[in-house]
């Protein structure tokens, strides 16, 4: 679906709004009208731009879990921390490097350089509060 530019009134705040005057124009107006009851700039339209897609959703932990054990090459219920920084990848971390070293500091009870299964909710807690967003 191609982008598209939709009317809402300015009631209705969209997450992208461009606004149809010249900012110089509304300070200016805003300056001269300082009485927001009488205030016409209320009632100018707002425009916003749709990708025809909905908002992006945070991962939940069971997907962030099952994304950690999928990167589980080895199959040895033991994540080392090029598995990890894989797993950050996925999420999309823009430095999933510095993001396994982050989460082994954070996640690493025995402190081994590896996360066992005991200490995967950890890990798995750290990467929620992240906010990685599914693509």
């Amino acid at each position: 679906m191609q982008d598209a530019w939709i009317y809402k009134s300015p009631a209705l705040h969209a997450p992208r709004i461009i606004v149809q005057y010249p900012l110089t124009y509304i300070v200016m107006f805003l300056l001269h009208h300082k009485d927001t009851a009488r205030n016409p700039i209320n009632k100018m339209p707002f425009y916003y731009q749709s990708s025809g897609k909905g908002a992006p959703i945070n991962y939940d932990v069971q997907q962030i879990r099952q994304i950690f054990l999928d990167c589980d090459i080895d199959g040895n219920k033991v994540l080392s921390k090029e598995e990890i920084k894989h797993a950050f990848a996925r999420l999309g971390a823009a430095i999933p490097g510095y993001r396994a070293w982050r989460g082994l500091q954070h996640a690493d009870a025995n402190n081994d350089g590896c996360i066992s299964m005991d200490e995967l909710d950890e890990l798995v807690r750290y990467a929620n509060g992240l906010g990685y967003k599914i693509k």
